[in-house]
């Protein structure tokens, strides 16, 4: 998980891998290869559906507003690039370790 999240900016980024059309919404592991979370989303990819389900769960996960939460890179990818401003690396990773155990 340490090279999938970095500073950028004032806050964080997240290299994360987007797995649609799955039952739960979850972080479910790390691509070492890419470097990537793999995050698992309900929504269908069509019409921009799962980037709004992916900027809503990691407003929730990380307390933040949704104005806060930016996809960079990727928009129209299952690679994305998310940019949350005004939280630190370390709350981050205390949030997504609560979630996941120990990824």
């Amino acid at each position: 998980m340490i090279e999938a999240l970095y500073e950028y900016k004032k806050g964080i980024a997240i290299d994360i891998e987007v797995s649609p059309n799955s039952k739960i919404e979850a972080i479910k592991g790390y691509n070492p290869w890419r470097k990537r979370l793999i995050v698992a989303m309900k929504e269908k990819p069509e019409k921009f559906k799962v980037n709004k389900e992916l900027i809503a769960f990691f407003s929730s996960l990380l307390d933040v507003s949704q104005d806060k939460v930016h996809i960079i890179l990727g928009e129209k990818n299952p690679h994305k690039t998310i940019y949350i401003e005004g939280v630190s690396i370390d709350a981050a990773r205390d949030a997504i370790s609560k979630r996941t155990g120990n990824i």
